[in-house]
């Protein structure tokens, strides 16, 4: 009868990360490679050299404006 039958435990395949001896070195570098690309700062977008050079030009214009109004 299943009915007095007790449930056995189950049974799990867990090994932690720390035992885990699998990874070669050549795995290791395509695995860091994967892992490197998703930081929090991977969306930090760097200035380009065309925004720069726009932003020092509307500067200068600003400054020779500026310095013709002081003469007048």
């Amino acid at each position: 009868m299943s009915l007095f039958q007790q449930r056995k435990n189950k049974r799990f395949n867990y090994i932690p990360r720390h035992l885990k001896d699998t990874q070669k070195d050549d795995d290791l570098k395509s695995h860091w490679e994967s892992v490197r690309g998703q930081g929090k700062h991977k969306k930090r977008r760097t200035i380009s050299l065309p925004v720069l050079l726009v932003v020092l030009g509307m500067i200068i214009a600003l400054w020779f404006i500026l310095t013709h109004y002081e003469k007048s």
